[in-house]
């Protein structure tokens, strides 16, 4: 049997700062995706998870089981701002790709490209770019 944890962070949150980093909004992803000849999805692995905490926050997530006292490493589901850190990551992935059109919705990059030789080619760029960002992709 595999437990997943399940922290309340109510009491957390309602101290923490918001961060108004924008999410994208999906009607404006399909508008400019309908026009393309591919356009896969790449997941990328447990996103969030793969972020860390900062050090001088990781006490703030301490939680306490049967098991011991636990602290998170990095973000996770539930954690105030846990979706714009990991937008903004995403952002700063997509901003150097160079003449790669590439989307993303939370833990999604959408590669648009208008030919199939084309999407080969967006495909290894945006591959080498995950490499150099330490982020993985679900297979």
């Amino acid at each position: 049997m595999r437990l997943r944890r399940c922290v309340d962070f109510r009491k957390l949150n309602a101290t923490t700062i918001a961060d108004t980093y924008p999410l994208p909004r999906m009607d404006n992803l399909l508008t400019e995706a309908k026009s393309m000849a591919c356009m896969p999805t790449i997941d990328i692995k447990s996103g969030y998870q793969q972020v860390k905490v900062h050090e001088a926050h990781q006490d703030k997530t301490a939680f306490i089981c049967p098991f011991g006292t636990y602290k998170y490493l990095r973000i996770t589901f539930g954690l105030r701002n846990s979706s714009a850190t990991f937008q903004r990551l995403i952002d700063k992935f997509r901003s150097d790709l160079k003449n790669v059109f590439a989307l993303s919705y939370l833990e999604d990059i959408i590669i648009l490209s208008e030919t199939f030789d084309q999407h080969i080619n967006d495909l290894q760029i945006v591959f080498e770019r995950l490499s150099l960002f330490k982020l993985h992709a679900n297979r």
